[in-house]
């Protein structure tokens, strides 16, 4: 139950940094730290829900449809600033559409490198800090209107584009053990 207050909270916390974000100078600069831990919060839902023995399918769904609709608010939102080429979002939308059906159809992987970089925590962790660090640092540029922390936050969203690109390659390929 907490595990979901979490994921739903996140949502809530997402739209509401949406909606401050470039009203007041001293507000955004508090939006940059919050954006990071809505990130970081990802890691947490799950572990309470495991630590506490209340997973369930209602809570694997609303954490599954809570960091899509965060992360893909965030792609969207820093494209419409401008600070985003369009073609980021489209793909990590499409990736992102793509892998939930096949997970959806098939199952998560088993085993395997398929397993690895989908499932394992190594695997989620580097994608979690590639968009923390990619989100963060977009919403930093834009505060203090600096280039150099635009540019790096650009090769940041790269990286956390390359990063959901590849964690969607195994869906593409049917496990055998499912």
């Amino acid at each position: 139950m907490i595990a979901n207050i979490v994921s739903v909270s996140r949502v809530v916390l997402t739209f509401g940094v949406l909606f401050v974000f470039g009203k007041h100078p001293r507000v955004d600069i508090a939006v940059i730290p919050t954006i990071a831990f809505i990130i970081a919060l990802d890691a947490v839902d799950g572990s309470i829900a495991r630590h506490r023995n209340e997973t369930s399918r209602l809570g694997e769904m609303l954490d599954t449809l809570a960091d899509r609709v965060i992360e893909n608010s965030f792609w969207i939102y820093f494209t419409v600033l401008g600070l985003l080429p369009v073609w980021m979002p489209v793909l990590v939308l499409a990736c992102g559409f793509l892998s939930d059906a096949l997970q959806g159809l098939h199952g998560y992987p088993s085993s395997g490198w398929r397993h690895a970089l989908t499932r394992a925590r190594l695997s989620r962790a580097v994608s979690g800090i590639t968009k923390l660090l990619a989100f963060s640092s977009l919403a930093g540029a834009k505060v203090f209107r600096d280039a150099e922390l635009e540019t790096a936050s650009l090769w940041l969203a790269r990286l956390a584009v390359c990063v959901c690109l590849l964690r969607g390659v195994p869906f593409l390929f049917r496990d055998n053990n499912n």
